[in-house]
């Protein structure tokens, strides 16, 4: 399985924007960025993080940087946009974070009429425009996050922002200090506001990013495990198989056994 990494420089937040053609099936990747795949038209199955959806015209998926996720279409045309958030402040007004929450989007005629000249529009300009390209992508993430209001509470712009800085940095050595002081607040400020916003500690959100990644690599990939402890954030390789056992009743070894099992 592939991990696609973003370029060490990035001037306009964009790795890649394009209009693609699938003739055939998307092996299981991942990558260390944010991803928008809208399939103009075409039908499949999208599988992410385990989960199948349909594809279907005018359905669009926002994959995060913990997802692992593959394709199964045969014919099928796809706008993508490869970006980095590394958002302070109000920056993006970005959907639900919580790795609970459906990455599927099926708009309506309407819907998709006011976001497909959005997204060719971002096509045409994110080179030669990037000021102009990322309002473009403020319109898009804004109108996703109007799609999902309706059924998921809003969070306050302190709290959505550390959620995205979450799945952007959750494979470094993320602590609520750390957190906290990068976006100019107590730790105690932070973390009681985290809490109230989210329903649940920072520690443990931090961990179900993690774990649901690590499962991810155990279950799609042939990475061995002492590199897939490292990918998934866990800086001691002893204690990450410790808690792993603790969370899911089994080791590492015998989670990715089971489901090499139960997958073939």
């Amino acid at each position: 399985m592939n991990i696609y990494k973003k370029p060490d420089y990035i001037p306009n937040h964009f790795i890649s924007v394009a209009n693609k053609k699938l003739l055939h099936r998307i092996a299981a990747h991942g990558h260390d960025f944010f991803e928008i795949e809208f399939f103009v038209h075409g039908k499949g199955i999208h599988i992410i993080d385990k989960k199948e959806y349909p594809i279907v015209a005018n359905s669009l998926f926002l994959l995060s940087p913990a997802s692992v996720h593959s394709i199964e279409t045969d014919c099928a045309e796809v706008i993508t946009v490869m970006f980095q958030c590394e958002c302070d402040g109000d920056f993006f007004t970005f959907p639900n974070q919580d790795p609970a929450c459906s990455p599927a989007f099926y708009l309506n005629e309407e819907q998709a009429k006011l976001l497909c000249p959005l997204l060719e529009e971002l096509l045409a300009f994110y080179i030669d425009e990037p000021r102009y390209a990322i309002l473009l992508l403020q319109c898009i993430l804004h109108k996703l996050n109007l799609l999902t209001a309706f059924k998921n509470p809003p969070s306050l712009p302190l709290v959505q922002n550390a959620m995205i800085y979450m799945m952007e940095h959750f494979r470094e050595k993320l602590t609520l200090e750390s957190l906290a002081e990068h976006f100019g607040y107590s730790s105690a400020y932070f973390s009681e506001l985290f809490y109230q916003q989210t329903g649940i500690h920072f520690k443990t959100y931090l961990d179900n990013i993690r774990f649901s990644h690590a499962q991810n690599l155990l279950t799609f990939s042939t990475l061995p495990i002492n590199e897939i402890f490292l990918r998934a954030g866990f800086g001691d390789y002893t204690n990450f198989v410790r808690r792993f056992k603790q969370r899911f009743d089994m080791t590492p070894s015998e989670y990715r056994n089971k489901k090499c099992f139960a997958n073939s």
